[in-house]
């Protein structure tokens, strides 16, 4: 219970947090806390199903507060947290190159898929290469943040565990001999 609730006071502030500071760093900046988060939970979250509801949750949050179409950063944002557990899976996640290359994988995925929803849903909104080079910014800034946030919420995620009086089974090898 503690961890989703420190999960949900996280999802509410982080979109607030960015959301008051890109008023003083310019467009593409400032990681986007949102993804990444939500990233974060895909790697550390141990239920894949309360691991979504969170991630949706993270991204209506960041519908609201940026204004965008509603339940588009949802859709985004549950889109990354599946691919997130399912990359995790098949690809050893542990190291900060390989966590590198999923953020920045990540980003170019929901800015892409950012832009196909807005270009189908409102035509009036034109969104093309002008943002090319605040993307370039954004998957360079989100890359080397991500590896950050994702200890950090792992060690979020194992200090609220240990908390809640689960013990944490580690597992050393034998010693043979002396």
């Amino acid at each position: 219970m503690k961890r989703t609730l420190a999960i949900l006071l996280l999802g509410l502030l982080a979109p607030m947090i960015q959301g008051a500071l890109s008023a003083f760093v310019p467009t593409g900046w400032f990681p986007d806390v949102g993804l990444l988060l939500v990233m974060a939970l895909g790697l550390a979250w141990p239920g894949a199903i309360a691991g979504a509801l969170l991630a949706s949750f993270v991204g209506f949050v960041s519908d609201l507060l940026s204004g965008s179409l509603v339940g588009q950063h949802a859709l985004l944002w549950l889109c990354a947290f599946w691919a997130a557990r399912v990359v995790s899976s098949h690809v050893n996640l542990h190291g900060a190159p390989t966590q590198m290359v999923l953020a920045a994988g990540l980003t170019t995925g929901a800015a892409l898929a950012m832009s196909a929803l807005t270009a189908f849903f409102s035509p009036d909104r034109v969104t093309g290469l002008a943002t090319a080079p605040a993307l370039l910014s954004q998957i360079a800034v989100n890359s080397l943040a991500g590896p950050p946030v994702i200890s950090a919420v792992a060690a979020l995620l194992a200090r609220l565990d240990e908390e809640s009086g689960r013990r944490v089974l580690r597992l050393e090898p034998r010693r043979l001999g002396p």
